[in-house]
């Protein structure tokens, strides 16, 4: 499915891939800050990401509000800090999907994280929310996944 774009209000939703037939260049014309709900987006490619790259070269130092971000988003963020901003940090990820693991009976769940559930403190149920399957605690993947939250 090719990458669509649409608007409710002040926020713009991108679904999809993000993929070499991606064109971000109509967010340029948005006002700041530009809130973006991924949580449509399927997949991004490296394509994808250096269409992203250059949108947010051409961004600036503007700020940006990302919501609702899926696995796919959240991986390339954490791998690719120029996603937050070139020159410094435009953008705040208000909230996100994280994979967890359960120690007890090996079950993986994708949990949502919300910026308020980390910044300034870590919540601890965000470390070890609840497995849905055994009750017992979940982990993150990996908790430096925490960071695309922090300033």
């Amino acid at each position: 499915m090719t990458m669509k774009i649409s608007r409710v209000g002040n926020t713009v939703f991108i679904s999809g891939i993000i993929d070499e037939n991606a064109d971000l260049s109509a967010l340029l014309q948005e006002q700041a800050p530009l809130s973006i709900d991924f949580s449509g987006v399927t997949r991004v490619n490296s394509v994808g990401l250096r269409t992203w790259m250059r949108f947010m070269t051409l961004w600036g130092d503007k700020p940006l509000n990302y919501f609702e971000c899926p696995i796919a988003v959240t991986d390339q963020i954490i791998i690719i800090p120029v996603l937050r901003g070139i020159k410094k940090q435009v953008v705040t990820i208000v909230s996100g999907i994280l994979p967890y693991d359960c120690p007890s009976c090996k079950h993986q769940a994708d949990v949502r994280v919300e910026r308020a559930q980390v910044v300034p403190k870590t919540d601890p149920a965000v470390l070890n929310p609840k497995c849905p399957v055994c009750s017992q605690p979940m982990e993150l993947v990996n908790e430096d996944q925490l960071d695309i939250f922090k300033p």
